[in-house]
């Protein structure tokens, strides 16, 4: 810092304004540009940079009046340097923002003019002021371009890198989308045979389990029937009848055979008989009746002794001789039993003149083809067919004419009509 008892007599500003007792020290780069120009310098003008390109202007400082080339300011570079600074900080004290300043050095008038320009930075806040290089704009244009020059080199540079680098890993990454797609379709297969296996399993175990309700109806409806014929008391007629059958079907059968002897052929120590009948091989007729031969009944002597008493019989019993009696199929048509039981007593009552006079011509053709059925399968649908004619209280009115026991088995078949 220094006073203003400089002696700047020969130096004047304008506009006019007190220059404050001290300011900064000038930068060496201030006083250097102004000795370059100090022959034939005609003033400087100080402004403030508000922005680049635009400046206030805070003074023009007169270094000589009437300049020419070869005349020189009366003070020397540093009082001329010293008064620009003391202009920057009449500056700051006004605005009280410090901020960079232009100094611009200009020539005489003519062909001796020249105009050259520094700028001092003060925004530091410090006291101290520094140089400061500013461009111009072709300048900063210039450098920008080079350096646009530069980072576009750059750029080639490291886009051929990254192509050096990303080439291979595309090709590896094709590959291994590859990979990635055939183990998606492998996946896929191996799927589509697991979801195929879950459905197949299931669609059997739907199959078993039909199968199980299947076996639970058959063995309810078993049940039931056994519950109804050992309840019944015309059941012993039938399994006395049943009995007789069994008892008759040990005997061989007789049948009536022509039996002619060939002439004995010479040089055999054989017979060849050849069994004829009126119609189809004798022989192959024997054989069967011998393979029917070999089928013979049997029944515990115990049940066989009940049967012949008329004695209670369990449900294991009646079983046992529905089985010996050749009904192996009882079980899986317990409806067809109980028809047939039905259709026995009728018979041995001699009820059928009275049954159809009771029920309508179709209900009886109807009911007489129940009788004479032998599967399940086939009465069950003939049942509700038979329910659902029209005139269905007939068989209310029938019950008036039947027994306690064959009322009991015209109830079970009407409850197996009207069941789903």
């Amino acid at each position: 810092m220094y006073a203003l008892a400089m002696s700047f007599e020969s130096l004047r500003h304008t506009p006019e304004f007190e220059l404050p007792p001290n300011a900064p020290g000038a930068p060496a780069d201030l006083i250097s540009l102004i000795s370059e120009c100090y022959e034939g310098l005609a003033k400087a003008v100080v402004s403030k940079m508000i922005r680049r390109g635009k400046y206030d202007q805070i003074a023009t400082i007169v270094c000589q009046d009437n300049p020419s080339k070869k005349t020189t300011p009366i003070a020397s570079p540093d009082d001329i340097a010293d008064y620009c600074m003391m202009c920057m900080q009449y500056d700051m004290d006004k605005t009280d923002e410090p901020g960079t300043y232009k100094v611009a050095l200009f020539g005489p008038p003519g062909k001796g003019r020249f105009e050259r320009s520094k700028h001092v930075d003060l925004g530091e806040g410090d006291g101290t002021a520094r140089s400061k290089t500013m461009m111009s704009e072709g300048e900063l244009i210039e450098q920008q371009a080079q350096y646009i020059g530069e980072l576009h080199s750059q750029s080639i540079a490291v886009l051929e890198t990254l192509h050096g680098m990303v080439k291979p890993l595309l090709s590896e990454n094709k590959e291994m989308m590859k990979i990635i797609s055939e183990s998606a379709r492998r996946l896929a297969e191996v799927e589509n045979a697991r979801m195929r296996f879950d459905l197949e399993l299931k669609m059997h175990n739907d199959e078993m389990k039909m199968k199980e309700l299947e076996e639970e109806e058959k063995t309810r409806r078993w049940n039931e029937t056994m519950v109804v014929i050992k309840e019944s008391g015309m059941v012993e007629g039938f399994m006395k009848a049943i009995l007789k059958k069994i008892k008759g079907g040990s005997e061989p059968e007789k049948k009536h055979l022509k039996i002619e002897k060939p002439a004995m052929p010479k040089r055999s120590s054989s017979y060849n008989y050849e069994v004829k009948e009126n119609s189809g091989s004798v022989l192959e007729k024997a054989k069967k009746k011998k393979s029917k031969k070999k089928k013979k009944y049997k029944i515990s002597k115990e049940t066989q002794k009940l049967v012949e008493r008329g004695d209670e019989m369990s449900v294991e019993q009646l079983e046992e001789i529905f089985e010996a009696s050749g009904m192996s199929k009882a079980r899986e048509n317990p409806t067809a039993l109980m028809v047939e039981i039905l259709k026995m007593s009728i018979d041995e009552n001699g009820q059928w003149t009275t049954i159809q006079e009771v029920l309508s011509e179709e209900q009886f053709i109807l009911f007489q083809k129940i009788t004479k059925t032998e599967t399940d399968a086939e009465i069950i649908p003939m049942l509700k067919e038979l329910y659902s004619m029209k005139g269905s209280r007939r068989f209310l009115k029938l019950e008036e004419h039947l027994n306690e026991d064959q009322q009991s088995y015209i109830d079970k078949l009407l409850e197996i009509a009207m069941s789903d």
